[in-house]
């Protein structure tokens, strides 16, 4: 149950819940500023929590849902011809007991012929930012044009950032990568960059 500012309560969707972490949907039309999280656990006991209504909030996920680390993202390569195919840029390094950046390739430089190749993170708080001119990127040192910021079409309450990899990257390793929205930062991530 979520109390807004304004006083109104709204059941909130739930898509996961564990003894540590609650995921859920914030109900269409809940107030902006202070509110109160309720949660009413099977037994009928209810923990509560203060919370912070914004209109932008960015937050980058993370292969290891911890929020830092390598991306929970895909590289979406584009060839010449329009052909496209998605690659992952994170693994499981099983030796190591966690995920690794898998190294992304942009290819060679053809001039116009050349591969785009799109980063396509997921997160939340960014679809009701002001435009998509409000919308920065930096991978590294280089900015990254934003092509696209909004609800991602196939999962409800999933945000999605499209960045266009500049060529500039190329052998640059692990970068990190920083998003602001409506001048409001995310948490830091990184990726490789082959």
């Amino acid at each position: 149950m979520i109390t807004d500012s304004s006083g109104a309560e709204g059941l909130a969707q739930l898509f996961f819940v564990s003894p540590s972490q609650v995921n859920f949907l914030l109900p269409r039309g809940t107030a902006l500023g202070d509110a109160l999280i309720g949660v009413t656990s099977s037994d009928g006991s209810v923990s509560t929590a203060p919370a912070q209504i914004a209109r932008v909030a960015p937050g980058i996920f993370s292969a290891n849902a911890t929020g830092q680390g390598v991306a929970a993202a895909v590289a979406l390569r584009v060839k010449a011809d329009n052909t496209q195919t998605y690659e992952p840029v994170a693994q499981f390094d099983a030796a190591q007991n966690q995920f690794v950046a898998r190294p992304i390739d942009l290819g060679p430089d053809l001039g116009a012929a050349s591969d785009q190749v799109f980063l396509i993170l997921f997160g939340t708080g960014i679809r009701h930012r002001s435009g998509l001119e409000a919308v920065k990127s930096r991978i590294g040192e280089a900015g990254a044009p934003v092509t696209f910021a909004g609800a991602q079409s196939s999962f409800i309450g999933l945000d999605q950032v499209n960045l266009l990899l500049p060529r500039s990257l190329i052998g640059r390793g692990e970068v990190n990568v920083a998003l602001v929205a409506d001048g409001q930062p995310a948490n830091t991530v990184i990726v490789s960059v082959k």
